[in-house]
């Protein structure tokens, strides 16, 4: 990382540990069960497991009749306590599918502290042959590396899977923003887990408390135990309990309602004050009612990953692009690269990068098959220093040869992986790779609930009678939405709302090359101090087989020129990684693209909404004299305005998740990062940064 990159840390910071991650250690029965070693206690009755998930957690949930009522686009949550062998979720999974309405979104959150291993959990599920459709899909999207925190995995049919790895109250209160009418998502409780009397430590106080503050108002909980823990656990944060038959030999099991008295209580005056425990700056003021029609200005890959998680949600998004084509600005490259910064240390950059990059080689496979050639990437130590870096992020994540995120390679082995000779060690990161951004960025505007707008400027956006109003060039009527998302890069500085917004141009040149029999050899991507992908015959705007190669990083510079000079830097950078490659370019006549990154001062990317400036000046001005007191007040933001930017070099990495998060604000859902993520990530942590330095914002 150079120093230009070196991030700024967020107050109050207090990640997880991803190397104290560990799996579940099982012992197998003869039966094919699995049964976990550090409990002793099974994951699913001996009897029938499905037939218990069916009578326990579905039906006295009463979720065959919710279901079967819900409106078009509802967003139904469930949370569940132990994730398992996700057998719960399977069997939610196959009954939504036959109940629920199509365009009904369906939210599953699992905490699980011991999550199983992809093998372990592919030979459990093997006894439940009728949810092999489903299983499957499971298996398959199954992160590979599981790390503390959150992990969104969305499949088809508008089934999401929010995975929390870690102990279950923490877990659940990660997933909180202190926010009631955003926190109180969770519909039905599914409280399994091991036994109370083989796991106590889990169904505490705080699990309990968790629970009630992520509970929508009548939700509904069932749990297989009558154990008195739980029975006062649940009792004591506001839930009314009912004895009903259990299943099979268990003669009873308990179900039940949230009514807490509490609400009340938190209407008088003083309770929003005693809700936060730390300044609520990123809170805006809770939807009264979800926007309809949403306008994206910007058909890059921020654009496009915005317009693609709304759409799917039954979103009417229009999207604005000034340029005759998506993806013309930095995304329009033939060639991207897929891969993540891994750091050997805890923290919002190392996290987001985790998670980030394990979303995204998911997400492209699915959404975009064709653009998507992620048959692995090497991203090679050229320097002592980034050989001890990489050996650290090694013994952190504990990567070893068999690690599916990423595996340590001699430089002899890296030379086998690539098909041409290397001079250097490096990660393998088996499912990374590149991608064809324009066709991307085309795949995933293709929607019925897309509307694209080509060579279109949007010259003004205004606020008015409840409405954004976009005055168009070349129209003389403004084009009017419920809110607006600004992806527009650099450009959002034209717009006075975000114009304070710290967004920094770099410059960036690529090269483009024939290849040669020398260098179509080259079987995946590369990456050190620079890149080159593999040759294509694919690419759009070349008739033979070319490598894309560079890429140039020219801070403050804003001409997107093509320039020899560049071209020989390129030429440089890829001589010290293939020197041969270098001989075998240096007499073509090369081609180029040279466009502006948008980069924030953390390299983290801005995803969600926008404050009113004076108003956030004025309610944390406190800040200036002691930056780390709590004043427990919201601000106001202005109405349904969003931005997705910032998106750096890795912007194909980024901006899936990051547009996830910025649908869960827009559709008041269960956020797919942490709180400190949310955070890591709102547009509005500079100001406050800048406001606790008392300096402008």
């Amino acid at each position: 990382m150079s120093d230009q990159e070196r991030p700024d840390k967020l107050p109050d910071e207090k990640p997880e540990d991803p190397s104290s991650v560990r799996h579940a250690q099982l012992e197998w029965r003869d039966n094919g069960q699995p049964v976990s070693s550090a409990f002793d206690d099974i994951y699913f009755s001996t009897a029938s497991g499905l037939e218990e998930t069916r009578h326990v957690f579905l039906a006295q949930n009463h979720l065959p009749e919710r279901w079967n009522g819900l409106a078009e686009n509802a967003v139904f949550t469930l949370g569940e306590t132990g994730f398992g062998t996700g057998l719960n979720f399977l069997a939610a999974w196959q009954l939504w599918k036959s109940t629920a309405p199509a365009s009904a979104h369906l939210h599953f959150v699992s905490v699980e502290k011991y999550p199983l291993h992809p093998k372990d959990l592919a030979r459990a599920l093997a006894m439940w042959p009728e949810l092999e459709a489903f299983s499957a899909q499971l298996i398959a999207n199954y992160p590979g590396y599981l790390a503390h925190g959150v992990h969104r995995i969305n499949f088809p049919g508008n089934v999401h899977l929010t995975l929390v790895i870690g102990e279950a109250s923490a877990g659940f209160e990660s997933l909180a923003l202190e926010d009631p009418q955003r926190d109180r998502q969770i519909d039905a409780w599914f409280l399994d887990g091991f036994a109370p009397s083989k796991n106590p430590e889990m169904w505490s106080k705080a699990l309990f408390r968790a629970i009630a503050t992520l509970s929508a108002p009548a939700a509904t909980f069932a749990t297989f135990t009558c154990a008195g823990i739980v029975k006062r656990g649940l009792k004591s944060v506001g839930f009314a309990l009912e004895k009903v038959p259990g299943f099979g030999r268990k003669r009873e099991m308990l179900r039940g309602r949230f009514a807490p008295e509490q609400e009340e209580k938190e209407k008088q005056e003083g309770a929003e004050a005693q809700r936060y425990s730390s300044t609520p700056w990123h809170l805006p003021p809770a939807p009264v009612q979800k926007p309809n029609a949403i306008a994206i200005i910007g058909a890059g890959i921020a654009g496009a990953a915005a317009a693609q998680a709304l759409a799917a949600r039954g979103f009417l998004v229009t999207v604005f692009e000034e340029g005759a084509l998506a993806g013309s600005g930095a995304s329009g490259n033939d060639q991207g690269i897929l891969y993540g910064k891994l750091s050997p240390k805890p923290g919002p950059n190392g996290d987001f990068n985790l998670q980030a990059l394990q979303f995204a080689q998911r997400f492209y496979p699915n959404r975009c098959p064709q653009a998507a050639h992620l048959n692995g990437l090497l991203q090679l130590a050229q320097s002592d220093k980034e050989r001890q870096l990489q050996q650290q992020i090694c013994q952190h994540l504990k990567l070893d040869a068999h690690s599916p995120l990423a595996q340590p390679v001699t430089a002899e082995e890296a030379t086998e992986l690539a098909g041409v000779t290397l001079g250097f060690p490096g990660l393998y990161f088996p499912k990374a790779g590149w991608l064809q951004p324009r066709q991307v960025c085309n795949s995933l505007l293709q929607h019925d609930n897309i509307h694209l707008q080509f060579a279109t400027r949007v010259r003004e956006a205004q606020y008015q009678n409840d409405q954004w109003q976009l005055h168009v060039q070349g129209q003389e009527k403004p084009r009017c939405f419920d809110a607006l998302i600004l992806c527009t890069a650099n450009f959002n500085r034209q717009f006075p709302q975000t114009a304070p917004l710290p967004l920094q141009p770099i410059r960036g040149q690529v090269s483009f090359a024939k290849a040669t029999r020398a260098t179509e050899k080259l079987n995946i991507a590369l990456c050190g101090e620079g890149y080159i992908a593999p040759a294509s015959s694919a690419l759009e705007t070349q008739e033979a087989p070319h490598h894309s190669f560079g890429a140039t990083f020219k801070l403050k510079q804003t001409e997107t020129d093509i320039r020899e000079e560049e071209h020989r830097e390129n030429l440089q950078t890829l001589g010290t990684l293939l020197p041969e490659f270098e001989k075998e370019f240096a007499g073509q006549p090369l081609e180029g693209r040279a466009a502006l990154r948008a980069a924030t001062l953390d390299y983290l990317p801005m995803a969600g909404p926008v404050a009113q400036w004076d108003a956030l000046e004025s309610t944390y001005s406190a800040l200036r004299k002691n930056r780390k007191q709590r004043i427990p007040r919201r601000t106001r933001y202005q109405h349904n305005l969003y931005v997705l930017a910032g998106l750096g070099s890795r912007g194909f990495t980024y901006a899936p998740l990051a547009a996830e998060v910025l649908a869960a604000w827009i559709n008041n859902e269960v956020m797919p990062v942490s709180e400190d993520l949310v955070k890591a990530l709102h547009p509005m942590r500079f100001a406050i940064r800048a406001l606790g330095k008392n300096k402008p914002i």
